[in-house]
């Protein structure tokens, strides 16, 4: 199956399901809120699983474990649609699964798929904007551990 022939197919489904998938919605204070730190701070593996969905494997930054959840994450009707089935997104429309493919997403570390187009972006494209979507922040890097990339440090 060609991947045009698997983008038709998957957009087809979406456009078929009983009401539309939910556009992603940051809710206020995103960028403080646990999921977010979450997604920043935390063990991930993330893989997409068709051109609408990836499987995101997320560890929690205090315990040990990793859980599993589906999460569709793609450009759809000219705008950036998102759904996870864990219980956070399920009662906020926000979850740290949704949030780390946001993270990845825009730090080109992910390709999302337009569904009306087949094409893929590795960033979020010019043309799709949110009021306060590029109030970014990341989490503070703590200086009691220094950070080396040429093989160590001297202290």
């Amino acid at each position: 199956m060609s991947a045009e022939t698997r983008v038709e197919e998957v957009r087809e489904q979406i456009a078929n399901r009983l009401g539309e998938p939910d556009q992603l919605r940051f809710p206020s204070e995103w960028t403080t809120s646990s999921s977010w730190k979450r997604a920043q701070a935390a063990p991930s593996n993330v893989g997409p699983v068709n051109p609408a969905e990836f499987d995101v494997l997320l560890g929690y930054v205090d315990e040990d474990g990793l859980s599993k959840h589906r999460v569709l994450f793609a450009l759809y009707e000219g705008d950036l649609v998102a759904e996870c089935e864990c219980d956070g997104y399920r009662f906020r429309s926000w979850c740290a699964h949704v949030a780390l493919l946001w993270w990845k997403w825009s730090r080109e570390q992910l390709a999302v798929t337009n569904l009306e187009t087949g094409r893929t972006y590795l960033s979020p494209p010019w043309w799709w904007q949110r009021d306060g979507v590029e109030a970014q922040t990341e989490l503070q890097v703590s200086n009691d551990r220094p950070l080396a990339a040429d093989g160590g440090v001297d202290r």
